[in-house]
């Protein structure tokens, strides 16, 4: 099975946020059930984005912040690179979301391309995404 996990998700793994217990279940299942864990070339920056902004309003320290990108170096999580295909996929679902930019429709861009579950801790967008009844995307409040 494919999984495609926004950054929001794997930044809960070492910081301290409302769902961060969901984040960690989600994660030991996918390693139990040996899952293929991908995500857009642009996962990479916003994880660093993610956690120099805990750093900047004091939730964590630059040690820990460093030694949460090093333990993500380890993960069994493959970095998308795109391809024309999957630009031009990113800008249709865009549009179909309603975004002035693609950042997140690259992620389910990148789910629907490899008939993907996606999963992210982003409310709006999984009401969006409910609301064009897209049943491959997944928020934490799923998680029990």
């Amino acid at each position: 099975m494919d999984i495609v996990v926004d950054a929001n998700i794997t930044v809960a793994l070492f910081v301290n946020l409302p769902y961060s217990s969901q984040s960690e279940r989600l994660f030991r299942l996918w390693r139990k059930q040996d899952v293929q864990l991908r995500v857009p070339a642009l996962w990479p920056a916003e994880v660093v984005s993610a956690l120099r902004k805990m750093i900047s309003v004091g939730q964590m320290s630059s040690d820990d912040a460093r030694l949460a990108l090093a333990s993500l170096e380890r993960f069994p999580i493959q970095v998308v690179l795109p391809d024309p295909a999957l630009l031009d996929l990113s800008l249709v679902w865009a549009g179909r979301l309603n975004q002035p930019v693609a950042y997140d429709a690259q992620y389910v861009a990148l789910a629907e391309s490899f008939s993907a579950e996606f999963w992210t801790a982003d409310q709006r967008l999984i009401n969006s995404l409910q609301h064009l009844k897209i049943p491959w995307a997944h928020g934490l409040g799923e998680v029990n």
